[in-house]
């Protein structure tokens, strides 16, 4: 993404916008989508206000079921989805998807689309029981789907379904199966491969640092922090100037740093991190991600040898991902075994 060029776009049509006499008219309303288009792309945080003050001057003018208010509410939910209020935006994705049934009819690209963000954003919400069962709706008209429900049954710590699900996927996908693979077998304490294809793998031009992010990952998986540690820096550093600090991708960014911080000396700044996410990220209440700032902050406790502190974070942590992800799940059985290393450092 070229992110000059899109403010630069912006800056241009905000300057013909500005000549406009009557920011409702026709052209008027034409130039307010156009940039709103732009911030969506740039995830700007003024994008929800811009909008809705243009999908009231839409419906008044063009009507509430008319394609243009339709296309800026579609822009109002992601922007709910992204700033974590998830049952918002899923609200809004589910009118959205029956009123373009009832507008172009129920074929029409954009309600494929429409079904494809409510299961995107449960996937990202950590409802991932409820994501497959979205997922597996679209799977007649959007076959890549039944690698979504892999991923999500892989971070349900369903294995060996998640295995079947690829099994029956068509060959047309077998890089994306390969990937799943490559990162159920990371999971599974086998990040080899993994790393390696990453190493081999070109940045996306779409997001550069998506590669970085994954490797950073399956590095402190491999128990590589330091390289590790490099990789989460530059990637935060990245996100932190786009999309910016308070996007859902720079609080994963952090939240990853401080994962791969609290395996290093540099327990303060790992501590610091996850509190962050604790305290401000997007992330709705009992989202995998806050127990896994839970357990940082459990870890640096024990790394400290504060072990009454360490203890309580430990059993928050083992209790939300009991109820989150199951107690048969794989990072429950890892809480509870830090869970039960603390207690014994306790006595």
């Amino acid at each position: 993404m070229d992110v000059q060029r899109l403010r630069g776009e912006i800056t241009w049509l905000t300057a013909k916008l500005d000549r406009k006499r009557k920011r409702d008219s026709i052209e008027a309303l034409e130039l307010r989508q156009d940039i709103g288009e732009r911030l969506l792309d740039l995830r700007d945080p003024a994008t929800e206000v811009w909008l809705r003050e243009l999908v009231a001057d839409q419906g008044r003018v063009f009507g509430a079921r008319h394609r243009s208010t339709l296309a800026s509410w579609y822009g109002i939910a992601l922007r709910c989805a992204e700033s974590g209020r998830v049952d918002e935006a899923l609200a809004l994705f589910s009118w959205l998807e029956g009123t373009y049934v009832y507008v172009l009819g129920q074929e029409h690209e954009v309600v494929r689309e429409c079904r494809l963000a409510v299961a995107a954003t449960l996937h990202r919400a950590g409802r991932y029981a409820a994501a497959i069962d979205a997922c597996r709706a679209l799977l007649d008209r959007h076959p890549e789907s039944r690698v979504w429900i892999a991923g999500a049954q892989a971070d349900l710590g369903r294995f060996d379904e998640a295995e079947q699900t690829l099994r029956e996927t068509g060959p047309a996908l077998h890089e994306q199966v390969q990937a799943v693979r490559r990162e159920i077998q990371a999971e599974l304490g086998a990040p080899g491969p993994w790393i390696e294809a990453l190493r081999e793998q070109p940045e996306d031009p779409g997001d550069p640092v998506k590669v970085r992010t994954e490797l950073a990952y399956a590095l402190f998986l491999n128990g590589e922090f330091a390289e590790a540690a490099l990789l989460a820096e530059s990637v935060l550093r990245t996100r932190l100037v786009f999309p910016g600090p308070e996007d859902w991708s720079t609080w994963e960014s952090r939240l990853l740093l401080s994962r791969v911080l609290a395996e290093t000396d540099r327990l303060a700044d790992a501590d610091h991190y996850a509190r962050a996410v604790l305290a401000a990220a997007p992330f709705p209440p009992g989202h995998p991600a806050l127990l896994r700032a839970q357990s940082v902050v459990a870890r640096v406790h024990f790394r400290r040898g504060e072990w009454a502190d360490a203890v309580t974070a430990y059993e928050y942590a083992v209790e939300g991902f009991e109820l989150v992800l199951g107690p048969g799940h794989l990072e429950t059985l890892k809480m509870a075994d830090a869970l039960a290393t603390a207690r014994e450092a306790m006595g």
